[in-house]
């Protein structure tokens, strides 16, 4: 199918990639997105070769993990080589790497880091479409030579004695000298060196072990209340996220705040309101101010932000929590609940995702009821084909 974007994206960041590809299709703008549009049998890198070469824009959904990816580079490198219109659509505020940025420090760029997603897909159509209508790159146009002007025949009179010189003797053409022929076999051989020496350098890189990819260890962080598109969206880089503040005491079976029944049911609950996609009541789990995840402190308005985003992206959605422990925190109102969750999702675009994630709250007993005052968490996405 022809089309005019080739979006490109790193695998963790597939649920924005696909929101993106839907909000520029709804605006007749035709994307090729990897893994949707490689056809069955045909060589994943050679489909993404061609549809690079055959787009007209380039769309990169630039995030900590996508700096990070070298099949993005590797993409970025050949939208370079195509000459093509390189938009980079940040939804992470980091700065490019070394290599990324000799390919990305002119092109044109989106800041969509603050939420709603939905503000800045609006701009990234109008620009996307801008680009599209720019002509294509033609050779410069030559104009034809001038015509010479018209010989005018002379008059044939003899010349007086004066006017008369005999005429000059005509020197034979010389050969070139050898000198001359000497610069141009060295010059031969200079390319002949440049482009055996190009061949070479392409062999040895094409022959270099590619890096292996850093494999986070386990460690227990915690799902944030009312957002979980880190739920559904993995981590590939163990670094980028806050290591959790746990809690020294050992794991009990109760304490003075709840009993392991009891904070089993109140994330099973919440879970289920998840999936309802009851959004008042999953802000009623919340404190007034949580520390959420890497963001820090946030309020129960920019958390139902952004899990309104979430439910959005992700219509069809499914949760199982298993494996809950109970342990003291250092405040005596205040315990810490460790558990596992088991997903399963569908975007709007109906493409699925399924792993498990370790999630880490530290909940504490209000008047109203136990609320959740720190949320940190860890996914493991089942396998997929990496990018």
């Amino acid at each position: 199918m022809a089309h005019d974007v080739f979006i490109s994206h790193s695998s963790s960041n597939r649920t924005i990639a696909n929101a993106v590809c839907a909000a520029l299709e709804g605006a007749a703008i035709r994307c090729w997105i990897a893994p949707r549009d490689v056809l069955p049998g045909r060589s994943y890198s050679g489909e993404i070769t061609r549809a690079i070469q055959q787009s007209r824009a380039f769309v990169l959904i630039f995030s900590e993990h996508s700096n990070n990816s070298e099949q993005v580079l590797r993409e970025v490198q050949l939208a370079a080589n195509s000459r093509l219109h390189i938009v980079q659509f940040r939804i992470d505020p980091v700065s490019p790497s070394d290599d990324l940025e000799y390919y990305l420090s002119g092109p044109h760029w989106l800041d969509a880091v603050t939420p709603p997603l939905e503000n800045h897909l609006e701009q990234l159509k109008n620009s996307v479409r801008a680009l599209l209508a720019l002509p294509r790159t033609a050779p410069p146009e030559q104009r034809p030579p001038a015509p010479a002007p018209p010989s005018i025949a002379p008059v044939n009179r003899p010349p007086s004695p004066e006017q008369y010189t005999p005429p000059r003797a005509v020197t034979p053409p010389m050969a070139p000298s050898p000198s001359s022929n000497l610069w141009k076999w060295v010059a031969l051989g200079i390319a002949v060196i440049a482009v055996v020496g190009c061949v070479a350098f392409v062999i040895i890189f094409a022959l270099l072990p590619p890096k292996s990819p850093t494999i986070p260890s386990p460690r227990s962080d915690s799902t944030p209340a009312s957002q979980t598109p880190p739920v559904i969206q993995p981590t590939a880089n163990a670094d980028s996220n806050p290591q959790p503040r746990r809690s020294v005491a050992p794991p009990s079976a109760t304490t003075p705040v709840l009993s392991t029944a009891e904070a089993e049911r109140y994330a099973k609950e919440f879970y289920r309101d998840m999936e309802r996609g009851d959004l008042n009541k999953i802000t009623s789990y919340l404190d007034d101010t949580v520390d959420y995840y890497a963001f820090g402190p946030r309020d129960k308005a920019f958390i139902g932000e952004q899990t309104r985003q979430f439910l959005a992206l992700l219509p069809v959605r499914s949760f199982t929590v298993s494996d809950v422990t109970v342990q003291n925190s250092s405040k005596p109102s205040v315990a810490t609940m460790i558990f596992d969750v088991r997903y399963s999702a569908r975007d709007v675009l109906g493409v699925a995702s399924s792993g498990h994630t370790r999630v880490e709250w530290d909940v504490a007993k209000r008047n109203d009821g136990l609320k959740i005052v720190r949320s940190n968490w860890m996914t493991y996405p089942d396998a997929t084909p990496s990018r």
